[in-house]
């Protein structure tokens, strides 16, 4: 045993073809039977080179499902489920992908660098984006088990790894916080919101960008100040105007996650760029006097076709439908 602890630890193995040799005996002797068994003896004790090969291969494994878990591995794990997500393939092509790449993060090492590679530091994963189409909604769950949510045409870039929770939003999200030590940063039109833990609201317009705290404090930091929003609360910061207050329904902030769409005493403009998030095909204003009308009720974020029928039974506006311009709302 000794001997075996010496020739390992003075590198003495340095033949490939014996190293995959022992690879494929550790894969023949998952599921052994007593003839593979013997084999197995008879090839083993052949030489000591064989036995300490064959140890180096297993050990490389049991590092492999060590840091199965760890926040590096996690991460890749999910950016490639995430990818095949958000790629909308059928099933059977998804579960395949994903499958490909846990076997490749396990099985690369050994191929490619040998049983050393697992001896060096694992570095930081890469900024890893993902992205909603038009109408599309996805759940991206980080390597700290926090779960963010994105809705219709969002793009979220994440950087979590051991001691650093960091991503950026464009378009709207929902983010289930979990507790750690580090805090969680969401970047935001050259802004940063700072929680530790909680479930809140995020959305970027190109005027604004707004935020609703269901749980937890989310904290807007600035250059020399920092505004606390408790859970209940909701933020507006536009250039030049940073308002708080508390909504009367937090569906308005929240619905979207269910397909509701609250609309309470708004300019008709507003309420048509609310559908037209969720519409390939936008709705159009004929001019600004229609635009300033002023609308309300709840609809399904793809409901646009409901809202518009109800505009043309009881406002005084005209609705043309055509295959060019879509949906036109003029005035009467």
């Amino acid at each position: 045993m000794h001997a075996l602890q010496r020739r390992w630890r003075t590198g003495a193995i340095t033949e490939p073809a014996l190293l995959i040799e022992a690879a494929e005996w550790h894969e023949r002797m998952r599921d052994a039977d007593a003839a593979t068994r013997v084999a197995f003896a008879r090839w083993q004790g052949e030489s000591i080179e064989r036995a300490v090969a064959y140890d180096a291969v297993r050990g490389a494994h049991d590092r492999v499902r060590s840091l199965a878990e760890k926040p590096p591995l996690l991460s890749l794990r999910q950016q490639t489920l995430a990818r095949t997500m958000l790629a909308r393939r059928p099933p059977r092509v998804r579960w395949r992908v994903v499958a490909t790449g846990a076997v490749l993060l396990a099985a690369a090492p050994l191929a490619a660098y040998g049983i050393r590679a697992w001896t060096a530091p694992v570095a930081p994963p890469p900024a890893e984006t993902f992205r909603t189409g038009i109408g599309q909604q996805a759940d991206v769950t980080l390597a700290d088990g926090s779960i963010v949510t994105l809705d219709t045409a969002s793009t979220l870039q994440v950087r979590v790894s051991e001691g650093v929770r960091r991503v950026t939003l464009d378009g709207q999200g929902w983010f289930k916080v979990k507790p750690a030590a580090a805090p969680f940063e969401i970047g935001v039109r050259g802004r940063t919101f700072v929680a530790t833990a909680g479930e809140f609201d995020v959305r970027t317009d190109p005027d604004r960008l707004r935020a609703f705290a269901a749980s937890g404090t989310l904290r807007l930091v600035g250059d020399s100040t920092t505004l606390a929003l408790p859970p209940g609360r909701a933020i507006t910061v536009t250039d030049e105007d940073v308002t708080l207050r508390t909504p009367a329904d937090a569906t308005r902030f929240t619905g979207w996650r269910t397909g509701a769409l609250q609309l309470d005493d708004v300019p008709l403009a507003e309420a048509v760029g609310e559908f037209n998030r969720y519409r390939r095909h936008p709705i159009r204003l004929a001019d600004g006097r229609v635009g300033a009308l002023r609308v309300s009720g709840a609809f399904r974020t793809t409901g646009a076709l409901a809202f518009v029928d109800a505009l043309a039974v009881g406002f005084p506006v005209r609705v043309k439908r055509d295959s060019d311009a879509g949906i036109v709302i003029s005035a009467r």
